[in-house]
């Protein structure tokens, strides 16, 4: 098994840190985070990493699946997290953020083999609920396209799933009348590093250039 080191704070402490010490001198008096990311809690995909950003730049919640529940159920971390971000930290952008190979979206097609009815996944499978939308034939028809996977297709779903269900929070559709919160839909593919971009206009995720 492998066991944490903390090879990495040290050089964090001895060198970052030291680096940007007026930056931590400010921090330590308050956070401005001007973007909020609701991003998949998969190791693999860093906001802060893709996006260049600084500490404070970003105000992350982490959830499997980068799933934004209904307004009306599910209260939890998510939504409080969405709740602190628009009402008291007035972020101007809220990105959902997914991801190639995404473990979340490929479970909701999942049959459990023999060998796997032991592992314990209740939690998941209840959450998971939520991005069963994801995978209904007539959304999926939406994005019919050859040259795209089923996973692919159900991972770009799932953010315009969650997109369209941020539309059901009074103060979020309030800040966007207001004109002081814009909302986006970002799909990260893991292995070209290439981020693509969902357009309200033409439906469809487009590449950045």
């Amino acid at each position: 098994m492998n066991t944490i080191h903390l090879d990495g704070y040290h050089k964090f402490r001895d060198k970052y840190f030291k680096d940007n010490k007026n930056l931590f001198d400010e921090l330590s008096r308050g956070q401005e985070p001007h973007t909020m990311v609701i991003t998949c809690s998969d190791s693999r995909v860093s906001p802060i990493k893709i996006l260049s950003a600084a500490p404070g730049d970003l105000f992350i919640a982490r959830n499997i699946g980068n799933i934004v529940p209904p307004y009306e159920t599910t209260q939890g971390a998510t939504q409080s997290a969405i709740e602190y971000a628009v009402n008291a930290l007035k972020v101007d952008h809220l990105v959902i953020l997914g991801h190639s190979s995404c473990g979340a979206c490929a479970h909701l097609y999942h049959e459990k083999t023999e060998e796997e009815e032991h592992i314990e996944l209740s939690h998941v499978d209840d959450w998971l609920t939520l991005a069963y939308p994801a995978k209904n034939e007539s959304i999926l028809e939406c994005f019919a396209d050859t040259n795209k996977d089923r996973g692919e297709v159900t991972e770009k779903n799932n953010i315009r799933l969650s997109v369209q269900r941020l539309m059901t929070y009074p103060y979020i559709i309030e800040a966007l009348e207001k004109k002081t919160l814009e909302v986006h839909g970002w799909w990260y593919n893991i292995g070209t590093g290439e981020l693509e971009i969902y357009d309200y206009g033409t439906k469809k995720f487009e590449k950045i250039n």
